[in-house]
């Protein structure tokens, strides 16, 4: 019977990393998703209202939509670039945590390659020494 493999419970480890780290790439892409969808809805309601005036009460109520609209384009537009960077850093915490999974699922393996060649071995001396012992015993 061959050992186990010693480093399991990091492996499992490193796995869960590798789990909550595609977990958190998935949600900052959706909400990525989500603040696209938002900000092309908000651009789609700019672009359907009306921009005549007539009356210079509608004007200037006109003039203070548009420009709270381009303060809050303003700050989708910051907002979509926060998002982007904390996608990028889940990005680069996946690509960390699969590194750091592979290393440790190489070396589980070639444990396990060298056990299943250690078990042939011990079953191939086990045959072996009961051929030779059937000759032994034969008249």
């Amino acid at each position: 019977m061959t050992a186990a493999f010693r480093l399991a419970g990091l492996l499992r480890f490193r796995k869960l990393q590798e789990d909550q780290a595609s977990a958190t790439l998935a949600r900052a892409n959706g909400k990525r998703r989500t603040h696209a969808v938002r900000t092309a809805q908000a651009l789609g309601e700019l672009a359907e209202t009306a921009s005549q005036a007539a009356t210079a009460t509608a004007l200037s109520a006109s003039a203070a939509a548009r420009a709270a609209s381009r303060s809050m384009l303003h700050e989708f537009s910051g907002l979509a670039a926060a998002l982007d960077a904390s996608a990028h850093t889940a990005q680069e915490d996946l690509v960390v945590a699969k590194m750091a999974a592979s290393s440790l699922t190489k070396l589980a393996e070639r444990h396990e390659a060298a056990a299943g060649k250690a078990n042939l071995a011990e079953e191939q001396r086990f045959l072996d020494e009961l051929a030779a012992s059937k000759r032994t015993d034969m008249p």
